[in-house]
């Protein structure tokens, strides 16, 4: 279970113009997540240790590369034996489930300010929108549906 998160820094950038940007038609949006520098830390509050997951998200824009947006920080997770997680991972055997948690949770955090940051830089929005699509539906006479058989 996460039990803490905390973003550090957060770095982006476009590299092209307002006035280039809208010739980009096919642009690839590219997430790089780095899990690292895992450590058991002494949480502030409870007596148990946590696995401290250190992470670096970019969300890269290609095709060509037009910008980016970098997060780096660290989460908790608190749950099973920390001291032998960590030297599972350090040698090379990771949890996958421990990864999976913390990466999903990481992303679900960060992209509500990823979305608000690309917006502000006039990017494409940083997570697929759902596309929305009412169409004029014209019944057929003398056909009952499910609903009036």
């Amino acid at each position: 279970m996460i039990v803490g998160f905390a973003i550090n820094k957060i770095e982006s950038a476009r590299h092209v113009s307002l006035e280039e940007l809208p010739k980009y038609r096919n642009i690839n949006v590219n997430y790089d997540i780095n899990l690292r520098n895992l450590s058991a830390v002494k949480p502030p509050m409870g007596p148990d240790k946590v696995l401290r997951i250190e992470y670096s998200i970019t969300i890269n824009y290609f095709n060509p590369s037009i910008g980016f947006i970098r997060f780096e920080g660290f989460c908790d997770y608190a749950g099973g034996n920390v001291e032998k997680i960590l030297k599972e991972w350090e040698g090379g055997r990771p949890d996958v489930a421990v990864q999976n948690e913390a990466a999903n949770n990481m992303m679900a955090r960060i992209i509500p300010l990823a979305m608000l940051i690309s917006q502000s830089l006039c990017l494409p929005p940083a997570a697929p929108l759902p596309v929305i699509n009412f169409q004029k539906v014209e019944a057929e006479k003398d056909k009952f549906d499910q609903y009036h058989a």
